[in-house]
């Protein structure tokens, strides 16, 4: 018969098995379908491992299973998220030069290089792009639905209504690299935009 102490001497050393969680998604079409502990899938095919905390968003709906998808485009199999992006208004919003903007982390940044005549373009790294900064983000991986663009319009400086030229950028050509416009040969303008993301910024160099 088991004592008070063998039950105190079990529970002391007893260790929680590990828990895995895996997404089970549809083959034909990378979906998610479900998320959860490995054990409560033990006959699904289609199935994959998943970091713990992202499965976790998934169960506590931080992040819509109906927006997740297995991207098998970098050769493994990883879970990203879809994401869509639409205008966030159409209207032309200046963007602010990094001399006076106090944003750590902004989604989009531009760099006009005065010696060299060229505007980069780079989208941050939380959203898969090359822009990295010095507070760390953990990044999510993200699949970009369609083939959304990005308008880039250089004008007069804070004059929209004076355009010296119009730029078209597919979000897939900012994500993980980064775009250069060349022969941007003006002493000073203002590149105007209809936001798509959140934040901008401009750094003149």
């Amino acid at each position: 018969m088991e004592t008070i102490e063998d039950f105190d001497k079990w529970l002391a050393e007893y260790k929680p098995p590990t828990i895995n969680y895996i997404a089970v998604f549809d083959p034909s079409t990378g979906k998610v379908i479900s998320v959860g502990p490995d054990f409560a899938f033990p006959n699904e095919k289609n199935k994959v491992d998943i970091d713990k905390d992202i499965a976790q968003s998934i169960i506590c709906a931080e992040i819509p299973i109906e927006k997740c998808m297995i991207d098998i485009s970098s050769g493994s199999l990883e879970i990203a998220e879809l994401k869509t992006l639409v205008k966030l208004d159409d209207v032309l919003h200046r963007i602010i030069s990094t001399e006076f903007s106090n944003l750590e982390t902004p989604d989009v940044y531009l760099t006009f290089n005065k010696k060299s005549k060229t505007l980069k373009i780079q989208l941050s790294e939380v959203f898969g792009g090359t822009k990295k900064f010095k507070k760390k983000h953990k990044a999510r991986k993200f699949v970009w639905e369609g083939s959304t663009v990005m308008n880039f319009i250089v004008t007069d400086y804070n004059d929209p209504n004076l355009i010296y030229e119009m730029h078209d950028v597919k979000i897939s050509d900012i994500v993980g690299k980064d775009v250069t416009l060349k022969n941007i040969d003006y002493d000073n303008f203002s590149v105007y935009t209809r936001r798509l993301f959140k934040n901008y910024v401009i750094e003149y160099k």
